[in-house]
This record gives C-alpha cells, structure tokens and sequence, in this order.
C-alpha cells in the first residue's frame, strides 16, 4: 500500500535533507561573517523557558552556572525584529465581518 505519491515523497526527502544541513550550513556562514555564529547561551535560555513551561527544574538537566548565564541574557534586538514586533500578525490585519 503506497500512502505518497512520489512528488510528496520529493517533497519530504527535500525537507530532511534541508533539516540535516541547516545547522553546518549556519556553522559556515558564520565562520565567513555572513551571519551571528549561534548562542549557546540563548540556546540555554529558550531551554529553561521550556523546562519552566514543563514544571521541570532546569537546575538539574543544564546546570546552576547555565541557569544563571540564561537567567541573565537580553536577546538583541535587530531591526527586523523590531520591525517584525511593530507589524501585526496575519489573524489581527484581517477585517472580522460577522
């Protein structure tokens, strides 16, 4: 029983293929200046957040000396997330008719 049709199976391929490599592709660019080189420390934090989502302690899965870094890093601000943050999302742009 085949559930894909082979453009769906293309498609699925194209997108592992493009999972596996988005993280040296991000590595070479950064080690060519063409984009930040990636944050542990951020990393760090969106994984406390997450742990703190769960009710998990995040002390004990990264650490004290993480928990604290992540505790004490503000996220940059870059002009298009400024940006980003100033337009509205799709659901808010639409008019509502009832």
């Amino acid at each position: 029983m085949n559930c894909l049709s082979n453009a769906e199976a293309h498609v699925a391929q194209a997108v592992l293929i493009a999972a596996a490599a988005k993280s040296p592709v991000h590595r070479l660019l950064a080690s060519v200046g063409l984009v930040q080189p990636p944050s542990l420390v951020a990393r760090d934090a969106r994984t406390v957040a997450f742990l703190r989502e769960l009710d998990l302690d995040p002390v004990g899965v990264l650490g004290q000396k993480a928990v604290a870094e992540a505790g004490r890093w503000v996220p940059q601000a870059s002009t298009a997330t400024t940006l980003g943050s100033l337009l509205p999302i799709g659901s808010q742009s639409r008019l509502i008719t009832q």
